[in-house]
């Protein structure tokens, strides 16, 4: 009976060592509330500090190198805060953003031509597949509060080493000695724009990509825009981020060879607004320099693949305090006075709360002509209801009926009219949230 009992006893700690070892490595997760609680935090206490000027096109290295040597955590809390942001366009990603998806699987290459499969957190779709044509993966130790952490990371060219070239739409970046001083570089000498998580991204790495068993989801919207020429790109904060990317290099990287874009059907670039009519800029022709619209390099709102800055708007006295107004910093008070490409999702909710009286009705805020008409097609219904965590029920119905009724009576030409009054009808057909909420027009 001794026997059996040590034996027993022997035996529970065998088990118990087996499981710690297998445990080792493994980084605990996070609950829904603990990730939103963190999120806020930082976005109360760390994100100004990261941009005080609120320029944070492009800005990736600038989280990365932000919670690298200004923020005490562990390799847990740093996996985290590494998912609440695009590395393309800067953006904040909210971790428990309703009504559409925050990552995407990807394939992106090393610096020896090896391909990579693993998860990225983006704002919106053109993110993905700009680092897939334009980024490498590389593997990169930082030390953290509990020791050093070896994780896959994603690099461009430090653009700081021909900073005249950088856009003028980015204006995060601090150059000095022909290095961003306000970012991270590998060993390599190419600057951190973000993380590739793994599959499970609190526990495993990026692994070699097999096309057999990996299904990459990002493709499926990706074949039109990675066989573009960047110069034929249309897509907002993602054409930016390419054009950073080409800093200082002679050569653009070549599509995936998955895409097979030498078959692919030429682009037409032509972007329509809301009457059909070919699109116009947001941006004043009286503030041509005016980098800080969330627009692309000619002034428009044309951000297509899923984009979300997409609704042309005058902010002015009435429409200052927008951004605050719908769960932002108060960044909008600086642009008064200018047009921004406002987000749709965030348009919508400014819709929603002026409908339940949350805060005070404004009108005749929209430049029609500059808003394309895709922000009207199914591909964005998702968009119309997200907003970071901040959305009210069913808000596409306002900002979308509240839309349509601005552009329709502003427009006096007939042909014009009706067609956007069946871009709308198009649009909400079969839409049980629209039932008992159309507008006679």
């Amino acid at each position: 009976m001794a026997k059996k009992s040590y034996f027993s006893f022997w035996t529970f700690i065998f088990f118990l060592l087996v499981l710690c070892i297998f445990k080792k490595g493994k980084v605990e997760g996070f609950t829904n509330d603990e990730k939103q609680d963190l999120f806020d935090v930082f976005m109360t206490e760390h994100y100004s500090n990261i941009f005080p000027d609120r320029g944070r096109n492009s800005g990736g290295p600038m989280f990365y190198h932000y919670f690298v040597n200004n923020m005490d955590i562990d390799q847990r809390h740093f996996k985290l805060y590494n998912q609440f942001y695009c590395g393309v366009s800067g953006s904040i990603v909210s971790p428990n953003r309703s009504g559409g998806n925050i990552t995407n699987n990807v394939v992106l290459k090393d610096l020896n031509g090896q391909e990579w499969f693993g998860k990225y957190y983006r704002c919106c779709t053109p993110c993905p597949c700009d680092i897939m044509r334009y980024a490498k993966v590389e593997q990169h130790t930082v030390d953290l509060s509990d020791g050093p952490y070896p994780h896959y990371v994603i690099t461009i060219d430090d653009p700081c080493i021909t900073s005249e070239e950088i856009p003028p739409e980015v204006t995060a970046y601090q150059c000095s000695d022909s290095k961003t001083q306000n970012g991270i570089r590998t060993t390599s000498g190419r600057l951190i724009i973000g993380v590739l998580f793994g599959q499970n991204e609190m526990e495993e790495q990026p692994i070699h990509f097999d096309p057999n068993t990996h299904t990459v989801d990002a493709d499926q919207y990706c074949q039109t825009r990675i066989c573009q020429q960047p110069e034929d790109l249309s897509g907002g904060m993602g054409d930016i981020f390419v054009l950073l990317s080409l800093v200082g290099n002679n050569e653009i990287p070549p599509s995936p060879e998955r895409f097979n874009c030498g078959t692919t059907e030429p682009f037409d670039n032509q972007m329509n607004n809301v009457y059909g009519e070919p699109l116009e800029p947001c941006r004043n022709e009286n503030n041509a320099t005016d980098s800080g619209g969330s627009w692309d390099c000619e002034g428009y709102c044309s951000e297509l693949g899923g984009g979300v800055h997409q609704i042309c708007f005058d902010v002015n006295q009435n429409t200052e305090q927008f951004s605050s107004q719908t769960g932002q910093s108060d960044w909008s008070l600086s642009r008064s006075g200018k047009n921004h490409c406002m987000c749709l999702g965030a348009w919508a909710l400014y819709k929603a709360k002026q409908s339940e009286n949350l805060i005070p009705e404004t009108n005749d805020e929209l430049n029609c002509n500059s808003i394309p008409e895709i922000s009207l097609t199914d591909n964005y219904v998702n968009n119309w209801n997200t907003w970071n965590g901040n959305e009210l029920p069913d808000q596409i119905v306002q900002g979308v009926n509240k839309l349509v009724e601005q552009c329709y009576y502003k427009e006096n030409n007939p042909s014009k009219k009706e067609y956007l009054k069946q871009k709308y009808l198009s649009l909400i057909e079969n839409k049980s949230e629209f039932i008992g909420h159309t507008l006679s027009l």
